[in-house]
């Protein structure tokens, strides 16, 4: 059995510098190992201190994520992990337990108990157990590195298009489809899809989105809005989407809905006819910024 290349990090978004941590370790397949990756079952901090930053990603999303990309994910407890020295991490975990061969980071990798370990700590610790280190290099946007935390900064302020240029793909979530008051087909004509975020997900700024859906593999422009409805009177915070161009039962199924812009602000208007002819304006520019998108 080929010895693995495994890639190392928080990968808590996914986003571009991940990626070519990802990339840096298909590589290795060259040489005969098999690209896998070390997927914490939680972010470190939950582990820490039992408060963990907002999800950017599921941890099911980010296991198709890195399958897709043609890499083996590696599930490891961050809970048994977190005490251990730099050099008993990689001793005992990385090459005696999961049997690593090489492994690839970022420039600013942690390890180790009370992230003592960095990078170099890492090269040397390789060096010493005779197994391959590489380093990736970090991916900046609008000269600073990309970071998770610039994500979720951007997501709060509605900034859709600095998000997906920094992840490298659109934003997007598949959590499963509720029912909801059926408001958009009794009142407007048209149905939408209702999903609830986990309490762990990154809560967006409330407003509507142009987006895109994707059914049974074909995408279809959509309007997304997040927030809790003020013009109907809903309490709970949710995505709700109108899918343009389709009228179909998707009650109880997982569906993708991609995050393409900010249109607006959520507001209350004073009549059901002033918010359809909102909706009418915000179709047409999600149609537009689809037709763009593809």
């Amino acid at each position: 059995m080929n010895k693995l290349a495994l890639a190392l990090g928080t990968f808590d978004g996914l986003h571009r510098g991940h990626i070519n941590v990802l990339n840096e370790t298909k590589k290795l397949v060259e040489s005969g190992f098999t690209p896998s990756v070390l997927l914490f079952d939680c972010h470190p901090q939950k582990a820490i201190s039992g408060i963990s930053p907002p999800l950017l990603i599921t941890n099911e999303d980010k296991e198709n994520f890195v399958r897709e990309m043609g890499l083996n994910p590696v599930p490891v407890s961050f809970g048994d992990i977190r005490d251990l020295s730099p050099e008993e991490f990689v001793r005992d975990i990385l090459i005696e337990k999961l049997g690593a061969g090489a492994v690839v980071s970022g420039e600013n990798f942690r390890f180790g108990k009370n992230g003592c370990g960095d990078s170099k700590v890492l090269c040397t610790l390789c060096e010493k157990y005779g197994i391959i280190y590489k380093t990736a290099e970090s991916v900046t946007f609008d000269g600073e590195l990309i970071s998770a935390t610039r994500i979720r900064n951007a997501l709060k302020n509605g900034d859709i298009e600095r998000v997906n240029a920094m992840l490298g793909r659109n934003f997007s979530y598949d959590f499963l489809v509720v029912e909801g008051n059926k408001i958009g087909k009794k009142f407007f004509g048209f149905p939408t899809i209702n999903q609830r975020f986990p309490a762990d997900f990154i809560d967006l700024k409330h407003g509507v989105y142009a987006s895109q859906t994707l059914v049974d593999g074909e995408l279809f422009p959509s309007v997304t809005n997040f927030g809790n409805h003020p013009t109907v009177g809903e309490t709970e915070v949710q995505s709700e989407t109108c899918i343009l161009g389709f009228d179909g039962d998707l009650y109880y199924r997982r569906i993708r809905v991609e995050l393409l812009s900010f249109l607006r602000s959520e507001k209350k208007f004073n009549s059901a006819e002033e918010l359809r002819a909102q909706i009418d304006i915000d179709s047409k520019k999600a149609a537009e910024l689809f037709s763009g998108n593809k």
